[in-house]
């Protein structure tokens, strides 16, 4: 009975001390969930602050000659048609937001390049204010130019997108949204400079101003758009083109006051998608007059949309370039635009955010214009026509 009252002071201790370190344990075990809570909170927030999307294109497209419609020749070609871009939205405030989107080219060994880096705010839910490097809105899809997912077509009718080579701006814009009962229109104003490599050189615009109004009821869309500049070409990028010898110091520009006119519509009921565009281009001096439209229709039956579109663009000031061969030096007719595309294709949704598109598109009256096409071949070939042959993938995730 003693040794039974000298134990029980140690068990008693015993007990104390295991029931010490359960509690620390369960202490322990707690503080461990709630760090967890809290880091799973935190990663909650960080997610819900930074988002991350992209997109996706690669492809092959060949011609049936050297003209150079699209940037494409007799060689198969690959890397013009492959990019890969990374976009990040950050949320600076519950109404400020921060966008980056980094674009890597195949035709640019994939170097990356900040295609939009621009900071925007909502002062109300109807107004938007954005300044930084942005697309230029001259067209229905300027914001998703490259967004090859985005768009019906193989690419985008180059009688309307492929004479404005120039794709981006720094300066700022405002958007304000008016809501009716089942429509809305945006109309927004934008300002800023540029300076970027065109497709004839050096493109500079300075004191760039316009304005675009859009209006939907989400099954038709309508677009106006209209902006002017200063504008300086520098046609030196046509010697990389141009016969060995011939100059093309006469083409260059000072600055001179160019102009922009746009009106596009769309309709799509979520079985035909039918979309048009029609645009004008003015600029002072040599560089050509333009004008330019498409219209296409395509139609979906479940994955599948094929499509047809026409398209047209003719220089309307022909007399102010002579157009007569001088030796030694780049005949001003080579900037002169008139020719008609026909395309016919498809588009295969093979999964969502993956699309497959084949492309024939037929492209006549080279012999009437050189713009935009392969100077040394249309100077010493008598080339009236060509045709593209176009398979692509695009993605967006």
């Amino acid at each position: 009975m003693k040794k039974l009252l000298h134990l029980a002071p140690l068990a008693l201790a015993i007990a104390a001390s295991s029931a010490s370190a359960q509690d620390t344990d369960d202490t322990l075990a707690r503080m461990q969930q709630q760090l967890n809570s809290m880091q799973q909170q935190l990663n909650a927030t960080n997610n819900d602050r930074v988002r991350f999307n992209g997109f996706f294109s690669t492809g092959v497209a060949r011609a049936s000659n050297d003209a150079g419609f699209a940037g494409i020749t007799e060689k198969t070609n690959v890397a013009d048609l492959s990019l890969l871009a990374l976009q990040g939205t950050f949320d600076v405030t519950e109404k400020s937001q921060a966008v980056l989107q980094l674009v890597g080219r195949g035709s640019d060994d994939w170097e990356p390049q900040v295609e939009w880096a621009y900071l925007s705010h909502r002062p109300t839910n109807n107004l938007q204010l954005r300044a930084g490097k942005m697309r230029i809105p001259f067209f229905m899809y300027s914001d998703s130019l490259e967004v090859g997912y985005a768009q019906p077509w193989a690419r985008p009718p180059q009688s309307v997108y492929g004479p404005i080579a120039i794709t981006s701006y720094v300066g700022a814009d405002a958007s304000y949204n008016f809501n009716f009962e089942n429509s809305s229109l945006t109309a927004t104003a934008f300002t800023g400079f540029t300076d970027e490599d065109g497709n004839s050189g050096d493109v500079e615009l300075r004191n760039m101003g316009g304005i675009n109004l859009t209006w939907t009821d989400y099954i038709w869309t309508v677009r106006g758009v209209a902006a002017t500049a200063e504008t300086y070409i520098d046609a030196t990028k046509l010697g990389a083109l141009a016969p060995p010898g011939i100059k093309v110091n006469s083409l260059l520009a000072d600055f001179s006051r160019g102009n922009f006119y746009g009106v596009g519509a769309s309709y799509d009921d979520g079985e035909w998608q039918i979309i048009g565009e029609v645009t004008r281009v003015e600029v002072d001096g040599k560089f050509p007059d333009t004008d330019s439209a498409y219209l296409s229709v395509g139609h979906r039956f479940g994955s599948w949309t094929p499509y047809v579109a026409a398209g047209w663009i003719e220089s309307k000031d022909e007399s102010e370039r002579t157009g007569a061969f001088i030796p030694g030096a780049v005949p001003e007719s080579i900037l002169n635009y008139q020719r008609e595309e026909f395309s016919v294709g498809t588009r295969w949704d093979i999964t969502p955010g993956v699309a497959i598109k084949a492309d024939v598109t037929h492209v006549r009256g080279l012999d009437k214009g050189y713009g935009n096409l392969n100077v040394e071949h249309m100077v010493f070939n008598d080339t009236d026509s060509t045709n593209v042959f176009t398979l692509k993938l695009d993605s967006a995730f």
